[in-house]
């Protein structure tokens, strides 16, 4: 698409992929907001805490709705954030400070709520913790509500005029903000702040809502009310967009929607190239309503199942009939499909903050203390996980597999304790599938590199090409400055997935793709002639995968791998599969 040269565009980077186009709504964050200093009597202060107390009462009363809709559409273990906020809200410590502060300087409400929940923000936005981090943005989003109810007598839905297709803007927000507002015509988000594994982004991509985060200077430079469009699939935001565009943007849209309803009939078709070569195509998920998508487009199971986004959304580690209960939904909605449940793959800051564990911030995190090293450290987080994926395999075809595996010795440990976990369901005499099948994630270099062991171990391989390619070339790929580095089509990337897939095919067990490699067309192309047994994507790309592989040829691709292994750099790489698809 060509865009006029002279159109103001703002840059970021997609949480959600989609193009909406809506009137900007920006949220003015409270410290944009003047609070004036007033000075009140001794006999005025019951009044200003009487004030203080209707304001909570309005914000509690949204916070209500906001979790019976997050009980309606995720199920009622995702409520814990929602209830954290509230607990954040009516704080008794938090209002005796308040009333002490009135008190001492004889000052309005609005102005000792801010100062004194100020004071709260400060202390625990440099704590060296992610998780408490992120628990600074609740604090900071009760203190917006209240001073809002303060100040304006509105919430934040009441406070929207959302007649119009609007796109809502806003420094950082929060699954409760997502929730809240996507059924109330807002149709996407952009934001300065925030990360693609953030809830907020996770939770937009599970509800196909587009949203850009990284926006610089987004809620200084929009004003609420300008017409603009959110390309989230470029990451880009269009500003008062000429007709012309608008035009060539609806019919993009158009076209997109009528690919979409192509591909959700084509939902019966498997992914099989022109001479009979058959992918399995498989989705990744984080949430079990997720499940309706794969129905939708027509996805072989799931390929990868993400388990973190409970123990995100909880104030406590979960228990193991909230986590059967969440397990066991995807798996009856999929009957007779695969369903690859991952064990947790969170870091040691998250999860120290949901059990008491006295772990300091790490330098680098994606290569400190996470995963199974965490599971193996604490058996019982992973025994309860382990015996309620155990029991949903009686209800289905499940299949465990285990993240962040380095070397052998974790992996025997890991199989033993499954094992144990086996022998104390079966003295228990609950049901569960004995010869559930047990695969890793292969995405270190310490791997490859042994990987024959470890296919003598486990019962599948499934490639995170995301941390693989991170990690073999020493890449942060959240790193801006090093980004160009990061490149799926390097030379030794190639090797590796090779390498992989026939030490898995010698050894008898099928090795699949999760990571986002997977859904691109040269990719694809690669795997087709390395005879991978599967890709798993996000559920909106089954359709273009499968209509892409619908149109190969696997023995033509196989006749140029050789040819492309002795390669030496990625353009050429590149440029060779970009000839052969076409």
């Amino acid at each position: 698409m060509i865009i006029r040269e002279d159109l103001e565009i703002l840059q970021g980077q997609s949480a959600s992929s989609g193009i909406v186009i809506g009137h900007a709504y920006v949220r003015k964050v409270d410290n944009e907001t003047i609070i004036p200093r007033t000075l009140i009597s001794e006999q005025n202060i019951p009044e200003e805490m009487s004030r203080l107390t209707k304001a909570q009462d309005m914000v509690a009363e949204e916070l209500e709705l906001v979790r019976k809709k997050i009980e309606e559409n995720l199920g009622p273990s995702y409520s814990d954030i929602i209830s954290a906020q509230i607990a954040i809200l009516r704080d008794h410590e938090i209002i005796k400070e308040v009333r002490a502060y009135i008190e001492e300087h004889h000052v309005n409400v609005a102005f000792a709520y801010r100062v004194v929940v100020n004071q709260y923000v400060e202390l625990l936005e440099d704590h060296a913790s992610e998780y408490f981090r992120e628990r600074v943005a609740d604090i900071r989003d009760i203190r917006q509500r209240v001073l809002r109810a303060l100040i304006s007598k509105q919430t934040v839905l009441s406070s929207l005029e959302l007649d119009t297709p609007t796109i809502f803007i806003a420094k950082e927000l929060n699954p409760a903000d997502i929730m809240m507002l996507v059924t109330e015509n807002v149709l996407g988000f952009i934001t300065e702040f925030g990360g693609k594994t953030s809830h907020a982004s996770i939770l937009a991509r599970a509800m196909k809502v587009p949203m850009i985060i990284g926006v610089k200077d987004a809620t200084f430079t929009l004003e609420s009310g300008q017409r603009i469009i959110l390309d989230a699939n470029q990451g880009n935001v269009l500003i008062q967009p000429s007709q012309e565009t608008l035009d060539q943007y609806a019919r993009e849209m158009d076209n997109l929607q009528a690919q979409e309803l192509k591909y959700q009939a084509e939902s019966h078709k498997k992914a099989v190239t022109q001479d009979g070569f058959q992918l399995k195509l498989s989705a990744n998920i984080s949430l079990p309503f997720e499940v309706d998508d794969i129905i939708k487009y027509g996805g072989d199971g799931v390929g990868l199942y993400r388990t973190e986004y409970l123990y995100l959304m909880k104030q406590h580690l979960p228990d193991e009939e909230e986590l059967f209960r969440e397990y066991v939904r995807v798996v009856k909605s999929l009957p007779d499909q695969e369903v690859i449940i991952r064990t947790i793959d969170l870091g040691g800051d998250k999860m120290s903050a949901l059990w008491d564990l006295n772990i300091r911030n790490e330098a680098n995190p994606f290569m400190g203390y996470r995963a199974i090293r965490i599971c193996l450290d604490h058996p019982q987080v992973f025994i309860t996980q382990i015996r309620a994926i155990l029991r949903s395999s009686a209800f289905g075809k499940v299949c465990l597999l285990i993240p962040m595996i380095t070397h052998l010795e974790q992996l025997t440990e890991s199989l033993e304790i499954i094992e144990r976990v086996k022998r104390d369901l079966e003295h228990e005499k609950i049901a569960f599938d004995r010869n559930i099948k047990t695969g890793i994630m292969v995405e270190t270099p310490s791997v490859v590199m042994n990987i024959e062991a470890f296919a003598e171990k486990a019962d599948y391989f499934s490639i995170g090409t995301n941390d693989l390619t991170q990690y073999s070339l020493a890449v942060d790929r959240g790193n801006e400055r090093v980004t160009k580095i990061y490149n799926h089509y390097d030379p030794a990337i190639i090797k590796m997935l090779q390498k992989i897939i026939d030490a898995g095919h010698r050894s008898g067990i099928p090795v699949y793709i999760c990571g986002e490699m997977g859904s691109e067309e040269q990719a694809l192309y690669l795997l087709l002639a390395m005879k991978a047994d599967g890709v798993s994507v996000a559920p909106r790309y089954l359709g273009t995968v499968r209509n892409f592989i619908n149109r190969q040829n696997q023995k033509k691709a196989a006749k140029h791998l050789n040819e492309i292994l002795c390669m030496k750099n990625r353009k050429d790489i590149i440029d060779a599969i970009d000839k052969l698809i076409g």
